[in-house]
Parts: C-alpha cells; structure tokens; sequence
C-alpha cells in the first residue's frame, strides 16, 4: 500500500516538473495560431512586400526601459508585444536586423535614443522611461518617437509606415490642401475662408504629415503648382470660375484630386441671412463645373437620411434614433475596392450623394453607399427637425453613393479660358488618357468631434481614432498616389467588437415604445401644466385661495400625474427587458454551461480509465 501511494506522489510530482519544463519551453519558441476575425494578430500581405522591398541592410533599434522596476505592467506588457511584432518584421527579410536596448538613466543607451529622437515619457512617479524605435537605412535615421499603447490597432501600421517612408527615393508625396475652411488656429485671419464656431486645429492634418508632404493652397488661386502629387479640395466655398477652371485643367492633365463636399457641413456653420428661425445649419459646398466636366451629378441642397444606419443621439426626451448622421458598418463599404475592402466603421454627418450623369460615359464605381432603407431632405429643412419628426424625409431609391471613384478621359465644361484668368497653361479640351477622380459627399467625417480625440498620455500627446474615418480619407490618398501596401495594414481590422444583437435590438425596441413613451411624457407635461394654472389662483392679500371643489381637482390631477409617471417607468423598461434577457442567457451560458461540458468530459474520461469501478468504496483484493 505504501508502494503504491510513493509511486502516485512520485508520479504527480513528475508530472508537476514535465508542466514547468513544457510552459518554459513554451515560453521561448516564436508560435502561434491566429484564430481572431480579420487575423488581427499577423502580419499583412503589405507588411510582408514592404520587408522584402528593403534591398539594402537595415538596423532596427528598439529602445525599451524594461528595467524600469517602477514602470507599469501594462507597459512592460505593451513594451514586449512591440518587441515581438518587430522580430515578426525582422524576420521577413534577410537585410533587416532588430537590435534590442534598455536605456538606463545617464547611459550611452539613453544618450543615443535621444540623439535619434526617441522620447522619454514620465510615469506618475516621475520616472522616465522610453519606448521608440530608430530606423538606420541608408545613412538615415528615421524614428518612432513612442510607442502608444492606445494606438495598439495601428502597431503594424506604423512600423510598416517607418519601413516604407525610409524606402522611398523621391521624397514624400505633396498633398495640396485647396479647403474652403480654416484647417488651424493660425487660419482664422485669413481672407475668403470661412470661419468655423471656435478656433481649433483639424487633428486629421496631423495625422496626413506622417505620410505626405502637405502644402495649404490659398482658396482663390488661378493655377494649381507644378510640384502637387495630389489635389486635396475641402468644402469649397464659394469658388470662382477661375478657381474652378484651375481645379479642371489640372484634372484633365493627368493629376490627382479628390473632391471633398458637402451639403450641410456642421463643422462649418450656414453664417448667411438664409440661416433660418435662429437654428444653427450646416454650411453647403460645390463645385458644379468641375462635376460637369467629369460626368457626375451632385445636389448640394439634398441631405441622405438612412434609417438603417441612423446614430443613436441624446435628446431631450432620451436617446433616439436620428437618420441623418449615418454610423457605417461593414455592409456599407465596396468589398471589391482595396481603399475599403477591410474598413468595418465610419460616421458620416448629414452627407450628400453621387450619381453618373446620364450619356456621360464616365467609369463610376461607388466605395461608401447607403441602405435600401433611404430617403433625401433638402439641407434648409434640417433646422426644423426634432427628435418627433425625424422620420420627415422623401423616400429614394437606393442605394446611394456617398463616395465614390469616377474614371474616364474627360471633357473640359469650358469652351475658353475664362476671362482675367491668370492661367499659364494653354487650354485642354479633353484629357489624353483615363483620369481618377475621388469624391466624397462629407466633410464632417474628418472633423475632430467625428474621427479622432486628442490625448495627453504621459506628457504625449496622442491622437486616437474613434473610427476609421481618417483611415478611409488615407487609404484614398494612398492609392491615389500610387501607394497601396499600406492600405491593407491601416485597415486590416478593429480591435473593438460592439454587441451588435444589442445595438438591433435597441433599435426595435426603440421603435415600437418611443411613440408611447412621448404621448405618455406629453400628458405629464399637460397636467403639469394644468396643477400650475390651478396653483396660480392669489388673493389680493397674496394668499393662495382654493375652493374644496379646486383642492379636490389638484389631488386627482396630482393622483393622474404619478400613475401616467408609473406608466412612463413601465415603458421605458419595456426598452431595456429584452437586453436585459440576452445578457441573463449570456451569463448562464458563461456560468453554467461551460463547466458542465468540462465536468462531463472529466467524469467521460475517469470512466473510461477506471473501466467502469464505481467513484466511492475501496477497491477489492483478488
């Protein structure tokens, strides 16, 4: 009997050490299964082109203080996913090498992340601590400053973006930036552009430097320069022919533009006399001639409303559903296109729509488009919609284009250059080969309040993506300019994955209660005001004077008011009962169903072995 327990304790404590031996060996080897939607976690097609494309030896330096005893350990975690997703990249090319430094405090190592540009963040404590990488290629250094744990989704991106930015022979791309509007604080002065409600910098400017050269085109300019890769036009506002014309020629010799509008701009307020009944509506932009030379018909006085992917806002009455600021999902984008074949969400507030003109001959290929369940407003008549009439707009067939690309060798809308125009070139009356123009029917969507959040994480500051807006806007100008590696990396999937049988049963239940919850809210506001008028009755000498009779009509209005109240308490739990009822089967599910599928398969496998010995009693001796 001792025999047999010695050899069970010696056997568990052999199996103890195999555990510990497996879970170190474990630890060291660089593998793993990629089961996450969209892949998450490996590397894209275009991280592994950019690798291979590096044709000279390249160093990685990695500065990472994990000797820091005081940092963090969500940083020490972050710090050493950084590590690994730079070994992955190093591995994929033969010429690339990763080298691996902790910068101590008044160390060599610390001196040379400075020298290259690497910035020390500080902790609570006060203590600085550095996560940056330096590029050495070619005699250059290129760097990532810091690495910010909130831009985990784009790691990839921004390592493959260091990669590509230090292969690139002829310089970053030149966006020209031709905006109707103020893009920074330091715009505000200037003449011809209109002026937004507060002076603040468009973040997505920013975030356009890390990859191209961007140059600020003043609005009333004849020609556009020579040195422009790609033409980027903002809400224009009230262009002139001359403008106009410029923009055209410079689409019909071959360049690159992509034609941002937008019928009621919310980031660019209506200042006119035609804003109407003191409500605040949203500017509207075109560019007519320019839309006629490429074969597309745009309306700047129609606003899409989608009841499909309406935004839940806050109103006075509670939450509801609102058409006109349109939440995308995954449905909405054009699969087919690498500029949105992996985008899952963007916002786009009270945008316009795209169409071919008829007999244009014009290649149009839709990236963003609407629902079936769509309809149009005209832009002045959002100034009088309220959460109870949200649902007055003109049904359309659909769907619509909200972007799109337009392809072809076009026409020139002008017969002439227009007169007192200061343009050099001589006039082109077609294009000599297929142009590609992009257009986008919104300009909110980049605006800070719709796209990004400005932070300030440990002395960083830091800009974070709400959506993909601006991964969109990039994406586009990437392909635009003939760079399209990157494309799949930005965009190769969201970490974040919404209850999205929550958010459709919201939705319903929101449909079928809101209508009775407001008739229910207005009868308290009715007998509210009755109890006030029955309350206001005063006496010369300022006394409140009732009869029995009126005394006796306030109680029961009194009595009326709570029961409509306990009504309205009923309904809006209505709205919350089914959620509710998911999340109870989930947490079922989650707590019971789990461990008896473990509990049975133990008991399975202990039958199987015990060849049928019952759980309880000794075992008899033959």
């Amino acid at each position: 009997m001792k025999i047999n327990s010695l050899f069970s304790a010696t056997s568990i404590l052999i199996m103890c050490a195999a555990l510990v031996c497996l879970n170190f060996i474990a630890a060291r080897i660089n593998a793993k299964l990629d089961l996450t939607g969209n892949r998450l976690y490996s590397l894209s097609e275009g991280s592994r082109a950019i690798a291979a494309g590096i044709d000279d030896e390249a160093v990685i330096q990695y500065f990472f203080s994990r000797s820091a005893e005081t940092l963090p350990v969500m940083l020490k975690d972050y710090g050493r996913r950084v590590q690994e997703m730079l070994n992955e990249f190093a591995a994929l090319s033969p010429r690339l090498r990763l080298e691996v430094y902790d910068p101590r405090p008044d160390s060599d190592e610390e001196e040379m992340a400075v020298r290259y540009g690497i910035h020390g963040a500080q902790i609570a404590d006060g203590t600085s601590f550095f996560m940056g990488a330096a590029l050495q290629f070619q005699g250059e250094t290129h760097a990532i400053p810091f690495f910010d744990p909130r831009r985990e989704a784009f790691l990839e991106y921004d390592i493959a973006s260091l990669l590509a930015r230090a292969r690139e022979t002829g310089g970053r791309k030149v966006v020209g930036l031709l905006s109707g509007m103020a893009l920074s604080s330091q715009q505000f002065t200037q003449p011809l552009m209109m002026q937004q409600a507060s002076a603040e910098d468009w973040l997505f400017v920013q975030e356009l430097e890390r990859t191209f050269e961007t140059r600020v085109l003043s609005v009333g300019l004849e020609e556009i320069p020579g040195d422009i890769d790609l033409l980027l036009v903002l809400h224009p506002l009230a262009v002139s022919e001359k403008t106009e014309y410029a923009i055209e020629q410079y689409i019909l010799r071959g360049g690159k533009a992509a034609l941002i509008v937008d019928p009621s701009a919310r980031s660019v307020p209506d200042t006119s006399q035609a804003a109407q009944f003191g409500r605040e509506t949203g500017s509207r932009s075109n560019l007519p001639t320019v839309f006629k030379t490429i074969g597309v018909h745009y309306d700047d006085q129609l606003v899409v409303a989608d009841s499909r992917y309406s935004t839940r806002v806050s109103s006075r009455s509670g939450p509801v559903q609102y058409p006109f600021w349109l939440s995308l999902d995954g449905d909405s984008f054009n699969r087919d296109q690498i500029i949105t074949a992996l985008l899952e969400s963007m916002m786009l507030i009270e945008p316009g729509f795209f169409k071919p003109a008829p007999d244009s001959g014009v290649g149009f290929t839709a990236l963003i488009s609407t629902s079936r369940s769509l309809g149009t407003i005209r832009s002045s008549q959002l100034a009088l919609i309220t959460p109870q009439n949200a649902d007055k707009y003109q049904p359309a067939d659909g769907p619509l284009a909200l972007a799109a690309l337009a392809t072809g060798r076009f026409r020139s809308a002008f017969a002439e250059k227009p007169d007192g125009s200061s343009y050099a070139g001589s006039h082109l009356a077609q294009a000599d080969q297929d142009v590609t123009v992009l257009l986008v029917g919104d300009v909110d969507f980049i605006s800070n309040s719709y796209s990004l959040r400005n932070l300030n994480f440990l002395g960083q500051n830091i800009i974070q993506p709400l959506n993909h807006n601006i991964a969109f806007l990039t994406n586009a100008l990437e392909f635009m300019t003939g760079s399209t590696e990157l494309i799949s990396i930005r965009s190769r999937g969201t970490f974040q994955r919404p209850f999205e049988r929550v958010a459709e049963i919201e939705k319903k239940a929101q449909a079928k209660w809101y209508s009775v919850e407001q008739e229910l809210t207005d009868k308290i506001q009715e007998l509210q005001r009755t109890l006030n008028q029955l309350q206001s009755a005063r006496s010369q000498d300022n006394l409140l004077t009732l009869t029995r009779e009126q005394q006796a009509e306030i109680d029961r209005f009194k009595i009326e008011q709570l029961e409509f109240k306990r009504k309205r308490r009923d309904v809006r739990k209505n709205l919350r009962q089914d959620i509710e009822r998911l999340g109870t089967i989930l947490a079922v599910v989650n707590i019971t169903v789990v461990p008896s599928l473990v509990l049975l398969a133990g008991l399975y496998i202990y039958f199987r072995r015990a060849g049928g010995r019952p759980l309880l009693g000794k075992r008899r001796n033959a």
